[in-house]
Parts: structure tokens; sequence; C-alpha cells
């Protein structure tokens, strides 16, 4: 994203400079407070070099790589022949640390430093997905040097508690404080120092609405059906990673059950069109029997190889006390979904007999299918529709 599109995006008019209108209009479309805005619109710049660089440069020549980069290109001879190839190098220098395959899975490339503060990492990727509840970030991290330049950066600060520094205002002791958080030394501490000086001065006295001194770090993203930001750990407002992967069986064998950052994606996409619509329309909490299974898992449970819990696009899921033919129906009425089967409901049994299943396709493409699972001679079949 060029700053002059950034500008767009606040509602103000563009100025390649970041000149003090972009400033004070940066800080009130964050909700920041001026000591919070100054210290991270300054150190953003200087990261970024001027707000113009929001990809990580990995051009290196040999020398630049020996000086660099030593621990991964011990000898000259290792220095050339990764010169001047970006992707060959990040794939070396990130590959197999920070959630990152081997040198040999691409993923050093895919995940390289982006934003204005060089979000680096599989797991940092993941870890704004979900805080952002923006699973496509995961698909194409392009996204974090293009729409969430700066969100990414206000990740960081609310990932490190950096928040409580700037509430403790402008001075030289705070500067240095959050330099040292952010380069893990005092690299171009003097720049650092005199832009958030200089932009303290120019927001002092600046009110914002909604900030506050000690308000807790502005949300930055909205996640479908609900006005709370997506907290760490979390797949959208009222799931957690940890619930849709949770499974007896998994911690009883033993089975790591984490999903990949594609099925991450998915499992956000479920909780965006299936569960938070479920959850804010009966305001009950929603109890997960089954959601992601990793192929161990799945093969350890009898699933099928075919089943979208292997992709992370299902979950089974009932309401403590709602009839689940009631449930099901209001999905299908009211929610855009791939496949829903109400699973072995005997109204004998009472409301809560069996589960609902519900499926979102990744692919975008619903197929809207209803079923209604029986057993029937000892066999499961699947009848079309709800069959109570």
């Amino acid at each position: 994203m060029s700053i002059e599109k950034f500008c767009e995006k606040i509602g103000v008019a563009p100025d390649p400079k970041f000149g003090v209108e972009v400033l004070k209009a940066a800080m009130k479309y964050y909700k920041m407070t001026p000591e919070r805005a100054a210290h991270f619109f300054a150190q953003t710049n200087h990261e970024s070099g001027g707000f113009a660089k929001f990809n990580e440069n990995l051009n290196y020549g040999a020398k630049g790589l020996r000086g660099i980069f030593g621990k991964y290109f011990p000898t000259d001879q290792m220095a050339v022949a990764y010169e001047r190839k970006p992707e060959k190098i990040a794939n070396k220098v990130y590959g197999g640390r920070m959630g990152n395959g081997p040198e040999s899975s691409g993923d050093g490339w895919k995940y390289r430093g982006r934003g204005a503060l060089q979000l680096t990492g599989n797991d940092n990727y993941k870890a704004l997905a979900t805080y952002l509840g923006k699973p496509e970030i995961l698909t194409n991290p392009d996204l974090v040097a293009t729409d969430y330049i700066f969100e990414s950066a206000i990740w960081f600060f609310d990932k490190n508690k950096l928040w409580d520094i700037c509430d403790k205002g402008v001075s030289d002791a705070t500067i240095l404080s959050i330099t040292k958080k952010i380069n893990g030394g005092t690299h171009g501490l003097d720049d650092r120092s005199t832009k958030t000086k200089k932009y303290y001065n120019l927001l002092k006295g600046v009110k914002v609405e909604g900030s506050a001194a000690a308000a807790p770090a502005p949300a930055v993203a909205k996640p479908a059906a609900s006005s709370a930001a997506v907290k760490p750990g979390m797949l959208s407002q009222h799931f957690s990673l940890k619930e849709m992967t949770r499974s007896e069986t998994a911690t009883r064998k033993g089975i790591d059950n984490s999903p990949s950052p594609q099925h991450l994606s998915n499992l956000m996409l479920v909780c965006k069109h299936i569960l938070e619509p479920v959850r804010n329309h009966f305001g009950k909490p929603v109890q997960i029997n089954s959601a992601y299974r990793g192929p161990k898992l799945n093969a350890a449970v009898g699933g099928s190889a075919k089943s979208q819990h292997c992709n992370g696009e299902a979950v089974d899921f009932e309401i403590d006390g709602l009839a689940n033919p009631e449930l099901a129906k209001w999905v299908a009425d009211n929610c855009d979904f791939d496949q829903i089967i109400l699973e072995f409901y005997n109204p004998k049994e009472g409301p809560n007999s069996g589960w609902v299943h519900a499926s979102y396709a990744s692919s975008g493409k619903q197929r809207k299918q209803i079923l209604t699972a029986v057993m029937e001679k000892g066999k499961t079949v699947y009848k079309p529709g709800f069959v109570i």
C-alpha cells in the first residue's frame, strides 16, 4: 500500500510525505492518544524507511550475506551461491524456524518480512490472521504489505505490551525502551527519538474520541457479526483455536492435532459463516463436539478420509436445551453453508439428542446440501432434508 492509498483509507488528502494532517488523521482513525501515536508512527516511520518500504529487501550480495547472515552463510563459497537471489536467501535464512517449514518448503519466502514493522514467519502471520479475523492473510501474505501495513504493527505493539510503555509518556527513557523491544538494540535511536518528539509536539492537544491514556490497545478489525476485536488464540470473537481442535482421543493417544495454515484459515471461515451467527442469534454458548481432525486423529476415530473435518471445513455442535432440529433448521435458513446434517436425533432421548453437523467450503462454492443421518440395521444412512 502506498501512503497515497493509506490517505484514501483514512479519509484525508493524499500526502506522500506523511505530513501533519495525515498524522492527525491516522491517530484518529486508530483511536490512539497523542503519546501512543507519537511512539507508534515514529517507530514505524524509521523501520519502513520513511513509510516507503513495506516488503523486506533480501537482494543481498555475497559480502552482505556474510556480514548480516553469517550464521547461515559461513563460507564465501556458500554466500556466492545465494547472492542476488532473494527467494533462495529467504528460504535459507527463515526456513525451519518461526513456524516455517524447511528451506525446501518455500515458507521462508512466503512469510518473509512485510508491513510497517516487518512481520516475519508463519507463526506470526497465523497470529495476525487470528487477531484481525482475516484468514485470507494466510493464503495471501502480501496483504500485510498492502492492506494491513499498520494493523500488523499494531498487533506487534499489542502482543509485546508496548502500549503500556507509550502510556508512560514521551521521554528518552520510554523511547529507548520501545526501541529495544522493536530493534533488539538501539540502532537508529537518534532518528527514532527525533521523530517521536516531533510527532508528539504536533499531536499534543488533539483530542480523539474513544481514546484514553490507560485504554487497552486499539481494536483494529472486526470479525463477522461482532463489534469486538479478535484476541490472540481465538478464531473469532467467541470461538478459540483450542476448542476447535480439541479431542479426547487425540489427548489419550498423544496425537498432534494442530491445523496447517490453510486448515486454520478454513476454521476461521466456519466460525465466521456458521458459528458466530448461531452464537449471536441464540445468545447462548455453543458446545463444540468436533471440528478439525488431522489425518491421524481422523483415522483413530474411524472417520471418512473425505470428511470435511479433515480440511477444517466442518464442525459438529449443539446448544444445551435447544432442540437440535430447531438449531439445524435455523442454520439452513440463515447461514451460508455447504452442508448441514442433523445427525442421529431421536426425540425420545430429549432435545439434545444427536448433534448438528455443518460445513463451509473454503472454495466459496456451497452445495447447500441438507441431510439427516440415521442408523438403520447397524449402518449410517443419510436421507435428504430434515427427517424427524
